[in-house]
């Protein structure tokens, strides 16, 4: 039972560092600033990677473990509770994280299609060039 809840605390540990991660970039994301989008990226891949492994442990552990005590059960429910706040918390930072690319991706589209427009707009005022030879006079 120690061994599952030693687990526990690990994920509960990691999990808070991914809603960290999670909270410094998306102060930045709001300011419309993702020049450390990939790092952002890959220190989640990092931690979900880690978490990963740690659930696996966690099933290989829980299959083995046999013995349970009040204290044990009592402190995995707070371990469970606590984990499951977290991942609340994660996903709706997910949610303004994903708001936040969304927006940005959109005003980057509108600005392409400015520029666009821009561009036919010039285009219709080009000063027409002629073909024809000038005269000796207008030399």
């Amino acid at each position: 039972m120690k061994r599952l809840l030693d687990l526990m605390d690990q994920k509960n540990h990691f999990l808070e560092k991914f809603y960290t991660v999670n909270e410094t970039h998306l102060e930045q994301f709001l300011r419309n600033r993702f020049e450390q989008i990939n790092e952002f990226y890959d220190a989640r891949e990092n931690i979900l990677e880690i978490l990963k492994y740690i659930d696996q442990e966690i099933q290989v552990v829980s299959n083995a473990t046999t013995e349970e005590s009040m204290l044990g059960i009592q402190k995995l429910k707070e371990c469970l509770s606590l984990k499951d706040t977290f991942v609340q918390k994660i996903l709706e930072q997910d949610i303004d994280i994903l708001s936040c690319i969304e927006a940005a991706k959109n005003s980057i589209i509108a600005e392409l299609k400015e520029v666009r427009n821009g561009k036919k707009v010039i285009s219709a005022y080009k000063v027409p060039v002629f073909k024809e030879a000038l005269g000796e006079e207008e030399l």
